[in-house]
């Protein structure tokens, strides 16, 4: 397993779609995951500081789950990527039981970001998804997708 964190949410203009851009923790690794408009803005108003005048769905079950006490949320962790999809879970801790739940990775990243715990991505799904290796950039490969991804992070919608 590899740690991940949220770098931006990037909107592609031509077919409408978002894709959460995550990093590898050591800065060698992107790695552009579909999500939808809803998840997409969930997350993108984490990363941007934003408030919505009632919290959205995703500070609802963030809120539930402090407010029980008893339960923490470990970390996500992407297990698998078939046919276009990823999978992902939940791991959580409950009374002392670890309890693992199936979740959509977008949910699962739209709640890392409001409750702090790490993203994991297992390897196999690193080497089958076409990651972008920064290592294989030269310099003006590198500045000009940070300069893309810098643009993005401030023109979601």
């Amino acid at each position: 397993m590899r740690q991940f964190k949220v770098k931006c949410v990037i909107k592609d203009p031509f077919i409408s779609s978002y894709k959460v851009i995550l990093e590898s923790i050591d800065d060698s690794i992107l790695l552009p995951l579909p999500v939808g408009p809803f998840e997409a803005e969930a997350i993108f108003y984490v990363l941007s500081s934003l408030k919505k005048p009632r919290p959205m769905t995703y500070d609802l079950m963030a809120d539930i789950l402090r407010q029980l006490g008893d339960v923490t949320v470990n970390r996500l962790f992407i297990d698998t990527f078939d046919d276009g999809i990823f999978t992902a879970k939940l791991e959580l801790n409950h009374s002392g039981n670890t309890l693992i739940i199936d979740c959509r990775p977008s949910d699962g990243i739209a709640m890392s970001l409001r409750m702090n715990y790490p993203i994991f991505i297992d390897e196999h799904v690193v080497q089958r998804k076409k990651c972008i290796s920064k290592s294989c950039l030269n310099e003006h490969e590198k500045a000009l997708l940070e300069q893309i991804l810098m643009d993005q992070e401030v023109t979601y919608l």
